[in-house]
């Protein structure tokens, strides 16, 4: 039968009987206490309930009974067995050292070197750490499914990006080491821009997109909440869709996120094409057809 005792602070302590004369500390305000012998508990428990009287030993019964009741009610089932003193983890029989917090009970000390900051639980209330690491295990799920879902946006925002990056790539290697078409053409005279210039087409191009998807994604979520912020989004691109959508970040940050990174793609490009042949050299590019 584990030996109850109270601390200096007021909280009450159960441990096992075969710690009985040894020393230990309160989980509560981490001093050092020592546990009292079997005997000298029993005789210090009969000395209160006869110094407080009946009346005073009946109502600590029912109130242990009815929080029983209430923790029956609520699904939760009291724990049985020795627990550490410190940490309230359950413990073996006999065992001279917590594998949780790494009490030693011999001596009531912590094991050098044992990390107590991670170990130690947040609540010393078994129910309500268990609550807790639930929460904890929920968030960091909702957390992994968000990363692994992957919106259409995104997929088309790169699908475009690579078939431009590839566009850009064929158009560089041929207009420097093959035959360039006629420069009368649209092709020879984008075969005929500078480097710089071609990749800052790309990057803009590339930026171009993700805005537009994204400016699509926040205007799909304004419609499901209003017609007149629906079109909001669509007639106003950017100067309404995108404080729209960082007012309403919890459903929209992925889509903000993207438009703030297209940003800085579209003013690289703009960046590469200035240092290049500037836009006067594309604005003079003929029809592509």
């Amino acid at each position: 039968m584990p030996i109850k005792f109270k601390c200096s602070c007021g909280h009450v302590l159960a441990v096992p009987d075969s710690f009985g004369g040894k020393n230990g500390k309160c989980p509560k305000c981490q001093k050092s206490v020592k546990v009292p012998t079997p005997n000298a508990s029993v005789a210090s428990s009969a000395a209160g309930k006869s110094a407080a009287g009946k009346s005073t030993a009946e109502s600590a019964v029912a109130t242990v009974s009815l929080m029983d009741s209430l923790l029956n009610d609520a699904g939760l089932k009291k724990r049985k067995g020795p627990l550490c003193p410190k940490c309230s983890a359950d413990i073996r029989p006999g065992a001279v050292v917590c594998t949780n917090c790494g009490l030693n009970f011999e001596l009531g000390e912590q094991i050098a070197g044992f990390d107590l900051q991670s170990q130690r639980p947040e609540f010393d209330n078994p129910f309500l750490q268990e609550a807790s690491d639930n929460m904890v295990r929920d968030m960091d799920m909702d957390l992994r499914r968000d990363r692994s879902s992957m919106p259409w946006w995104v997929i088309m925002s790169y699908l475009i990006g690579s078939i431009t990056l590839c566009i850009a790539g064929l158009v560089i290697v041929d207009g420097n080491f093959g035959e360039p078409a006629p420069e009368d053409t649209f092709m020879g005279g984008l075969q005929r821009l500078q480097v710089f210039t071609v990749l800052g087409m790309t990057a803009t191009v590339t930026g171009l997109a993700i805005v537009i998807f994204a400016h699509l994604s926040i205007t799909f979520f304004g419609f499901t909440k209003s017609l007149a912020k629906g079109f909001g989004c669509f007639f106003l691109p950017i100067l309404f869709s995108f404080p729209y959508g960082m007012l309403n970040w919890a459903e929209n940050k992925a889509p903000v996120k993207a438009i703030m990174t297209a940003s800085m793609f579209i003013g690289f490009g703009v960046f590469l094409i200035v240092r290049g042949d500037g836009f006067a050299k594309i604005l003079e590019l003929p029809p592509p057809f």
